[in-house]
Order: C-alpha cells, then structure tokens, then sequence
C-alpha cells in the first residue's frame, strides 16, 4: 500500500484536486443562482410595494373625490333649480343647496 501510495502520489493528489475544485464550482454555481433568485424576489417585492403605494394613495383621495361629486351633483341642481320658476318650497330648497355648495367649498 505504501508504495502505491509513492508511486501515484501525484496522481491521487491531482485527482483530490480536481474533485475540490469541482465541488467548488458546483457550490458557486448554487450560489449564483441564489442571487439571481434573490434579485428577483427584491424586484418583484419592490414591485408590489409600488402597487401599494398607488392603491394607498388612491384610498386616500377617495373622500376628496366624493368631495367633488357632492359639489358636482349639487351644482347640477343649483343650475337646474335656477332654470325654472320657483315656488316657496322651491326657494327654500334652492337656499339649502346654496348653503350646502358653500359648506364643501369652505371644507
């Protein structure tokens, strides 16, 4: 055995060698595809933290847009109730939607 061992000491230690480094190259492959999954898996993070953000800013302007709806409903009936002749209940109606358009006006 120990002249085996002499004999193809450069061998067995070129073959130790090359099974290392092989090994190592299968590891740094994993390695690289990690941190290809990993870059993905942060884009697609920042990605959907993006959505978000648009979704929570439009949950945010939604009192703003009903806001602007109420004013737009109330100012179609101002110029409707304008339009015609007004009765006294018409008038006291017509005083209320006045007072309501100055309210969101003032908010």
């Amino acid at each position: 055995m120990k002249e085996f061992l002499i004999k193809y000491k450069v061998h067995i230690l070129v073959t130790i060698l090359a099974i290392v480094f092989l090994r190592s190259c299968a590891k740094s492959r994993s390695i690289n595809r990690l941190e290809k999954a990993k870059v993905e898996c942060t884009n697609s993070i920042d990605s959907l933290n993006i959505v978000i953000s648009i979704k929570d800013a439009r949950l945010d302007s939604i009192p703003e847009i009903l806001k602007l709806e109420k004013l737009s409903i109330y100012l179609s009936l101002d110029d409707t109730i304008s339009r015609v002749d007004r009765t006294p209940q018409l008038m006291g109606f017509h005083a209320l939607i006045k007072d309501k358009i100055k309210d969101i006006h003032n908010d």
